[in-house]
C-alpha cells in the first residue's frame, strides 16, 4: 500500500496532473498577457490534446516541430543536462560540506586553523561565483566555445552561477555541523574513525554526519529541480541547442500557441521526471523520511 500511495502521489499527482494543469495554467497566463480572443482558449486545450496523442493534425499545423521531435529534444538535450547539473550540485554540496565540517572540527578540537582558512577561501570563491548573473556566465562561455561548449562545463555553470551550488553547500554544511554537536557524534568521534575530509565515506566521521543529514538533503535536492530546469532552458537558448528552451523561444517570438503548449508541457514533464527520480531515491532508502517530507 505504501508503494501504491507513492506512485499515486509522485507519478500521478506530481507528475501527470502537474504537467497537464501546469501547462494549461501557464498557457492561460500567456494568452491573457497578449490579449488573445476567447476562441483561442479552447484551441489551446485542443493543442495540448493533439500533442499528447501525437496526432497528425498537430504536426501539420507546426511543420518542423512534430510531437516526436519536441519530445526527442527534451529527452536528448534538456533531461540529460538537467540530470548532469543535479549530479554536480550534489557532488559540490557533499564534498564541500564534508571538507568544511571536518575543517571546523580540526580547528575546534586540535587547533588546526590552516584547513579552516582553506575552507573559508573555497567557500568565498563559490559565493563569488554565485553572485555572477547566469546570463553573464553563459555569455562568457558562449564567447569562448560557441555552440560547441561541452555539456559538463555547461552543467557546472548552471550549478556554480546564480547561487545553486552555494545554497546547497550552505544547507548541507549547516545540517552536518548541527549533527556534529549531538551526543551521538561526540561518542562517534572518540572511536578513532578517520575524518573523511574530502568525501564522506562510510565509516568516517564526515560519513557518519552525512548519513544523518541525508534524509533532509534529498528533499532539498528535489526542491531545487525547477530552478535547475529553468537554468538549463536559459543555457539552451544561449548556446543555440535544439532543446526545449530554443523551441519555447521560437514559440514566444512567433506567438505560436500550439508550439508554446507543446514546449511547456514537455518541459514540465522533464521537471516531473527529474523530481520523481530524486523522490524515488528518498522513498527507497528512507521510506519513513519520505512520509515526513510529504
Amino acid at each position: 500500500m505504501r508503494f501504491l500511495r507513492f506512485l499515486m502521489r509522485e507519478f500521478v499527482m506530481h507528475g501527470v496532473v502537474f504537467a497537464v494543469v501546469g501547462t494549461l495554467a501557464l498557457t492561460l497566463l500567456y494568452l491573457l498577457s497578449i490579449g488573445a480572443p476567447p476562441s483561442s482558449y479552447p484551441e489551446a486545450g485542443r493543442s495540448l490534446w493533439l500533442m499528447v496523442t501525437g496526432a497528425q493534425d498537430f504536426q501539420a499545423a507546426n511543420p518542423g516541430f512534430s510531437a516526436g521531435r519536441i519530445i526527442a529534444s527534451g529527452a536528448a538535450i534538456t533531461l540529460p543536462l538537467a540530470l548532469a547539473s543535479l549530479f554536480i550540485l550534489a557532488v559540490i554540496a557533499v564534498c564541500g560540506a564534508s571538507f568544511a565540517t571536518t575543517a571546523r572540527y580540526l580547528a575546534a578540537r586540535h587547533g588546526q586553523r590552516g584547513v579552516l582558512a582553506v575552507s573559508k577561501l573555497l567557500g568565498g570563491l563559490l559565493g563569488l561565483l554565485a553572485a555572477v548573473p547566469l546570463f553573464v556566465g553563459f555569455w562568457v562561455l558562449a564567447n569562448g566555445f560557441g555552440s560547441e561548449a561541452p555539456f559538463p562545463l555547461i552543467a557546472l555553470a548552471v550549478v556554480a552561477l546564480g547561487g545553486l551550488g552555494w545554497d546547497a553547500l550552505s544547507f548541507l554544511m549547516a545540517d552536518m555541523e548541527r549533527q556534529l554537536n549531538t551526543t551521538y557524534s561526540e561518542v562517534f568521534s572518540t572511536l578513532g574513525a578517520p575524518l573523511g575530509q574530502l568525501f564522506p565515506l562510510p565509516g568516517t566521521m564526515s560519513g557518519y554526519l552525512f548519513s544523518s543529514s541525508l534524509p533532509g538533503f534529498i528533499p532539498y535536492l528535489a526542491g531545487k529541480v525547477p530552478a535547475i530546469i529553468g537554468a538549463v532552458t536559459i543555457a539552451e537558448i544561449v548556446f543555440s541547442f535544439p532543446g526545449l528552451g530554443s523551441t519555447l523561444l521560437d514559440a514566444l517570438l512567433a506567438s505560436n500557441t500550439d508550439l508554446l503548449v507543446a514546449s511547456v508541457f514537455i518541459l514540465l514533464c522533464v521537471n516531473a521526471v527529474v523530481a520523481f527520480i530524486v523522490k524515488s531515491i528518498l522513498f527507497l532508502v528512507y521510506p519513513r523520511w519520505y512520509e515526513k517530507a510529504v
